[in-house]
């Protein structure tokens, strides 16, 4: 029992002292009869793989809600940069033209900026993490939080924030892009048409 303890310590990142203290009293057969170093190193060992599982649980579940928070972020945009484009080639007069593609531009713009300030906000509630590192400023204390359900809530509340604000952006461009004078083909005054149409001769 207790060289299958000392296996465990011997691994373990973190227990190298106990480790270090289980083999000398092993030496001298101590271990064997005495309760209260097997106690303690049974309970060094539990706690050294409660601490492994904890990291094992919350970094690949904080990578996870990274990714999943990102792939959503980015479906969005994605989606609403098509709807801009679409608007692009909104038929409007010459006149309105500029002001169409300013508006357009105008609302990728934002919707750049809108999917840019999310992302940050995720990698700030998910770097820095349980094992991750993040940069911090030189002299700060390396603080690690683990990644909890409120964190998560935090992570979520921040995607569909960002969606709908999103959406909205180029819901008031497709309504400012509508409320521009329709372009109708062949009105007169239209480039290359003719201001008049030339009366046909009459038939004798």
């Amino acid at each position: 029992m207790l060289s299958k303890l000392l296996a465990l310590l011997s691994t373990a990142k973190g227990a190298a002292a106990a480790t270090v203290v289980a083999a000398a009293v092993v030496g001298t057969g101590v271990a064997a009869t005495n309760q209260d170093v097997r106690d303690a190193v049974s309970t060094t060992v539990q706690s050294v793989t409660e601490s492994n599982d904890a990291k094992a649980s919350n970094q690949p579940a904080i990578v996870a809600a990274r990714n999943d928070a990102d792939k959503k972020l980015r479906d969005a945009f994605r989606d609403d940069q098509q709807k801009l484009e679409k608007l692009r080639s909104t038929h409007v007069d010459s006149t309105d033209r500029a002001k169409l593609d300013d508006t357009v531009n105008t609302a990728d713009a934002a919707l750049r900026a809108r999917l840019t300030k999310a992302l940050n906000d995720v990698a700030a509630l998910t770097i820095g993490r349980e094992g991750l590192e993040s940069p911090r400023p030189t002299g700060s204390p390396d603080v690690k939080a683990s990644f909890t359900t409120d964190a998560q809530k935090k992570v979520d509340d921040i995607v569909s924030a960002a969606i709908k604000d999103m959406d909205k952006i180029v819901k008031d461009a497709e309504t400012a892009v509508a409320a521009l004078p329709a372009f109708t083909p062949g009105k007169p005054g239209d480039p290359g048409k003719p201001a008049t149409v030339p009366t046909p001769p009459s038939h004798p």
